[in-house]
Order: structure tokens, then C-alpha cells, then sequence
């Protein structure tokens, strides 16, 4: 034998349904019942009967009004936040990046936008760790040249006068000195990625994108009002067209500083169009129309619309006047699938 609903537990439910409904739906609802409940006394009950339905129409909202709770269905704004732990690897601080979906690129609506920044498509991209800063001159010199020695201001600076393949061969350099296996090796004259490896490497455009947005989709990983730049980034219109130590302005919600401005960051990508089709891992297109690399970020001597974060700069890979930072995949987090 079925038991009978419990009548509380129904009177519950119904209460939930409605704190839940948009309060237009509750007006219209209650309107309604009103308007049957009064017309149905008007025409078919007797006077006091009619009386009695109303009395008791108006406790029951007077109930509802009682017990009523708010109902929060955003997320709860004192939960503790999922910021990406920081770490130190080897001579990098770095922040470990959990591996998500975004959109890539900008949406047709965007007027700053850039017809290479389309269409706008969806990646996924595994976990990895990024370099908080840009490599500075002082680590470069360090390990590229570690005869010279740059002075103690000149050393926070980020390396600026860095060709993509100097920046390979750093990766592969500091790699060795913290006893990982390099990633870069060069077969029939072009530069190949062993994405199994351990060791440093340059981020894909797409791992760039993705630190850069730290979860957003708005223009900048901050919002998408430009005027918020100086807080944020090193460009034309505050860094007096020279670059700037590293973490000397805010960073973006992942703790990475310099996504935005300050030097310009070599990707592994060779330069191409983008595919409308979801990817994942993507690392550039197999083969290259131009031997041109991606760059991105923008830099100290740029405006506004060129530090957005889906922006995107292509030059010869021996081009020597811009940066990078690096990321390392370990080998409990390697996932090898890649379009």
C-alpha cells in the first residue's frame, strides 16, 4: 500500500517552486488566483462562504510571506576562491594551471577586432605551468651569457632583444641546468617539440590565450574597459616608451603578471588562420604557408586595442626585439592528445 504525500512536504515544494520564479510569474500567479477564487465566490457562493475563501486566500499568502527565504542561486561570494597555486620550478616562480575550455579568438561583434582573431572557436587545453613574469634580463644573462652580468635594476627588466630561436635554445638551456629532458631538437633543418618531454618550453598561442584570459571573455583578462590598463599593463600611454620591471603592476586573476603590455611574447605557433572547428591542444598549423611565429601581449610602446587578449602579431622567427615566458608540462600531467 502507497503511503499518502506527506501535505507538508507538498506545501514545502510549492513554496520552494515559487520563491524560485521571477517575480512578475508570482504577481501574475497571485492575480490569478485571486481573480478565480473572488469570481467564483461572486457568482456561485453565498456570502459568507465567499467571505471565508478570501480570509483565507490572504492567510495563505501571509504564510508564504512569513516563512519566505531569499533564494541564491549565483555562487556563494564568501566561498574561498580557485586561484591557481604558485610554485617555484627550478630558477622560474610558475603557477600551476588546471587544463579548461575557452573561446579563442574575438567575436564577430567585437569592432577592435582583427580578421585573423576569427573565427572565434572552442579549445581545450590540458594542465600546464606558466612563468609568472616574461624572462628577465637578469636570467637570460644568466644562463645564455653568464659572463656578463646585468645591474640590479637592468635585471628585473624583461628580455626584450630575443629571437624565437634564442628563446628555443634558453628553454633547452635551462632545461638541462634543472636536470629535465630539453624539448627542442632540430632534424632536416627545422626546430621540432618533443611534447612528451619534461623540460621548459614556449607556450602554445592557445595556452597563451587561455593564462591570458585567467576565465574571462571579455576584451582584456581584467574587463573590457581600457581605461583600467594602467593598473594592469606597460604601454604607450604610461611606460614613456621603455620597458619596465616585471611585476610592477597588477596581475590578472590567475597571478600572472605582464599579460598585457610591457614585451611582446614569442608562442611556438607558426602564424595561420584559425579553424572554425573545436581543438584540442592545439599547436599551430601542420604546415606553414610563412615561416612566421605568433606574438602576443603587446607591448610598452603600443596602444590599447593591441594588448587585448586575443590579439595577435606574427614576424620572422630571427626577429630579435621581443620577449617570452616559459611553461613545463611535469610528467604527471602530460596529455597527448593534440589536433
Amino acid at each position: 500500500m502507497t503511503a499518502a504525500p506527506d501535505r507538508h512536504l507538498v506545501a514545502r515544494r510549492v513554496v520552494a517552486w515559487l520563491d524560485r520564479r521571477p517575480w512578475p510569474v508570482v504577481v501574475a500567479v497571485s492575480i490569478a488566483l485571486g481573480g478565480a477564487i473572488g469570481g467564483a465566490g461572486f457568482l456561485h457562493l453565498e456570502a459568507p462562504a465567499w467571505a471565508v475563501a478570501w480570509l483565507a486566500l490572504f492567510a495563505g499568502l501571509g504564510w508564504l510571506g512569513y516563512t519566505a527565504a531569499p533564494v541564491f542561486d549565483e555562487p556563494n561570494p564568501n566561498k574561498a576562491s580557485t586561484r591557481p597555486r604558485r610554485v617555484i620550478d627550478g630558477a622560474l616562480p610558475m603557477v600551476e594551471l588546471p587544463g579548461g575550455d575557452f573561446r579563442m579568438g574575438s567575436p564577430d561583434a567585437d569592432d577592435l577586432a582583427s580578421e585573423d582573431e576569427k573565427p572565434q572557436h572552442e579549445v581545450t587545453v590540458a594542465a600546464f605551468r606558466m612563468a609568472v613574469t616574461p624572462v628577465t634580463v637578469g636570467l637570460y644573462q644568466e644562463v645564455m651569457a653568464p659572463s656578463t652580468a646585468a645591474g640590479e635594476r637592468e635585471a628585473r627588466l624583461p628580455a626584450t632583444d630575443v629571437s624565437w630561436v634564442q628563446a628555443i635554445e634558453f628553454c633547452n638551456r635551462l632545461s638541462e641546468r634543472a636536470g629535465y629532458r630539453p624539448c627542442y631538437s632540430r632534424l632536416l633543418g627545422r626546430w621540432r617539440c618533443d611534447w612528451d618531454a619534461d623540460g621548459y618550453r614556449l607556450p602554445t598561442e592557445a595556452e597563451w590565450e587561455y593564462a591570458c584570459r585567467a576565465g574571462t571573455t571579455t576584451r582584456y583578462g581584467f574587463g573590457d574597459d581600457p581605461a583600467s590598463l594602467d593598473a594592469y599593463a606597460w604601454y604607450e600611454g604610461n611606460a614613456n616608451g621603455k620597458p619596465r620591471p616585471v611585476a610592477t603592476r597588477r596581475a590578472n586573476a590567475w597571478g600572472l603578471y605582464d599579460m598585457h603590455g610591457n614585451v611582446w611574447e614569442w608562442c611556438w605557433d607558426g602564424y595561420g588562420r584559425y579553424s572554425p572547428r573545436r581543438a584540442r591542444n592545439p599547436r599551430g598549423p601542420w604546415k606553414l604557408k610563412t615561416g612566421r611565429r605568433v606574438l602576443r601581449g603587446g607591448s610598452f610602446v603600443r596602444p590599447p586595442a593591441v594588448l587585448r587578449s586575443a590579439h595577435r602579431g606574427d614576424v620572422d622567427p630571427e626577429f630579435w626585439s621581443n620577449g617570452f615566458r616559459c611553461v613545463r608540462v611535469p610528467p604527471q600531467h602530460l596529455d597527448r592528445s593534440a589536433d
